[in-house]
């Protein structure tokens, strides 16, 4: 209960309704005080004027006998007079301070001293003061707890009194005594009791009505859409930013919760394109990795091949001369040994022998001639070619290969400027030898023939020439090895390994890149990309 309590206390209801009701009730209490003391002073004014008329009332009905001198008479009239409730004592003092007369008969003959309360409203400073100021009334409490009205009322010695026959006072003399009449106030208080305690439950009611119809308002108007609110925050923190909070009115809480909507709904929209924006970076990410590893695959790729290029050079250049002379030297023994006396048996071996010692000689050779044109950098005639010629020439030396292999062909010729700057041997020996590969490898394909496309496209800067067939294509751990020399996915009776290397020297020379798409199974694609012009082209051309 307590911690409720507390909860209660520090929540947007309980700051707003503790001072409130701080406020209400010290407003409501001063309410109460002031109308409490303007009530007593109306009552007591009233008192007053009552008191006052009844020493008027006490005046004139002991006025005669006063008159005559009919003094038993007179203490027989105020005896009956103090017998109601609410008068307390009647008394008559003379100008010595003397009790004359009082309804109190035990209080008759006493005298009181001139510097008593009761003498010093006539007698002040030894002097006797006006008539017209002796009259007063105050509240005064009897030792016995008894609060009273007391009021003072001057008899002056007026002219029928100074001239009657039985009157002794000399006309002189202004004050023949004083009327005291004291007025007991119990009725009054206890009228004022109960009005005050009807005055101070009044407030209470007033003010726990008021405290619970605010505390009803504020928990309806404040309390419940703050707690709204603060229910959806969570839900917003938590993730959920589809939430949204009902918006009725147009005070300043409705204009709250159009802006948290508004607010979640902007959270929603930019969440969503930073997920959008999260994949889409990612997704390029993966595509820059991924050609970065290509690029990095191509530098390592460019550096092996110049080292495999510089070896081929050193390797070819040091078995050219000794095979030459291999090759000489068993043509001239071939011619020699026409003249020797042998036997026909013995010179068909010996001319056996010499007959495969120059072709092996002579294919070695040519494997050098492959190795210096792989490895070689400088030396190629650079002119102005037309590209889609170069291509219809290197598809009509490998066409009827083609034909008899049943394999179709497809050709996309370049639309536009087909002019690059190119040595016209070296790029269709290249072509040739991409167009036979692919022939090749749709050989062993187990579709009925396949089918060859050959595509060129370019732009203003470079063109692109891809050769795709539907052969068996290369594995996937093939693939970083196939423009290497002396590597080669054929038996040894088809080829060496140095085809493709070849191709790779020559677009390099170019300045291009040569690069493959393949898939076992499905087929490979060989994109090459040649600059129209070549960094290294003659000037002028």
């Amino acid at each position: 209960m307590m911690q409720g309590l507390r909860s209660y206390l520090r929540s947007v209801g309980g700051r707003l309704l503790i001072p409130l009701a701080i406020t209400l009730t010290a407003v409501l209490a001063v309410h109460a005080i002031l109308s409490f003391e303007s009530a007593q002073e109306h009552f007591q004014r009233f008192v007053r004027a009552d008191v006052d008329r009844h020493s008027d009332l006490f005046k004139r009905a002991t006025h005669d006998g006063m008159l005559l001198n009919r003094l038993d008479e007179v203490q027989a009239i105020i005896e009956r007079l103090a017998a109601g409730p609410q008068v307390a004592a009647i008394r008559f003092y003379d100008k010595e301070g003397a009790i004359v007369l009082s309804a109190a008969r035990s209080e008759i003959g006493q005298r009181i001293a001139l510097d008593s309360e009761t003498c010093r409203s006539c007698h002040g400073a030894e002097t006797i003061k006006d008539a017209a100021m002796l009259e007063q009334s105050a509240l005064t409490r009897l030792p016995e707890g008894i609060q009273v009205l007391r009021q003072l009322t001057v008899i002056e010695n007026e002219p029928e009194c100074a001239t009657a026959p039985c009157h002794f006072h000399p006309p002189s003399r202004r004050v023949l005594g004083v009327l005291d009449v004291e007025m007991s106030m119990a009725p009054i208080e206890m009228t004022m009791a109960s009005a005050e305690r009807h005055l101070v439950w009044t407030t209470l009611v007033l003010v726990l009505t008021v405290l619970v119809v605010t505390g009803v308002f504020i928990r309806r108007l404040v309390q419940r859409p703050v707690g709204v609110l603060h229910d959806a925050t969570q839900r917003i923190a938590g993730g959920d930013l589809s939430t949204r909070i009902p918006v009725t009115g147009r005070h300043e809480l409705a204009r709250l919760g159009e802006a948290f909507n508004r607010m979640a709904g902007d959270l929603e929209h930019a969440h969503e394109e930073l997920q959008d924006w999260s994949h889409k970076l990612e997704a390029k990410v993966v595509e820059k990795t991924e050609e970065l590893r290509r690029a990095q695959r191509q530098v390592l790729h460019s550096e092996k091949m110049a080292s495999l290029g510089k070896l081929s050079a050193t390797v070819a250049h040091e078995i050219n001369n000794p095979l030459s002379g291999v090759l000489a030297y068993a043509r001239l023994v071939e011619r020699e040994l026409a003249d020797q006396p042998l036997s026909p048996e013995v010179r068909a071996e010996l001319g056996r022998y010499l007959s495969l010692i120059q072709k092996e000689s002579a294919r070695c050779g040519e494997i050098v001639k492959n190795l210096l044109l792989f490895a070689r950098r400088r030396g190629a005639e650079m002119t102005r070619i037309d590209v889609n010629a170069i291509v219809e020439r290197s598809l009509m030396l490998v066409r009827h290969h083609l034909e008899m292999s049943g394999v179709r062909l497809r050709t996309d010729p370049l639309i536009g400027d087909p002019q690059i700057v190119a040595d016209a041997g070296q790029l269709q020996q290249g072509l040739v030898a991409l167009l036979v590969n692919a022939a090749e490898a749709m050989s062993g394909s187990s579709q009925d023939g396949g089918e060859l496309a050959v595509r060129v496209t370019g732009d203003a800067d470079e063109i692109r020439i891809d050769v795709s067939d539907t052969g068996v294509g290369i594995p996937p751990e093939v693939l970083p090895h196939i423009f290497e020399p002396f590597f080669s996915t054929k038996d040894g009776t088809s080829g060496v390994g140095l085809g493709l290397a070849v191709v790779y020297g020559i677009v390099q020379r170019h300045g291009g890149t040569i690069d493959v798409e393949s898939r076992a199974g499905e087929g490979s694609t060989f994109h090459v990309r040649m600059p129209r012009v070549p960094r290294a082209a003659p000037a002028g051309v």
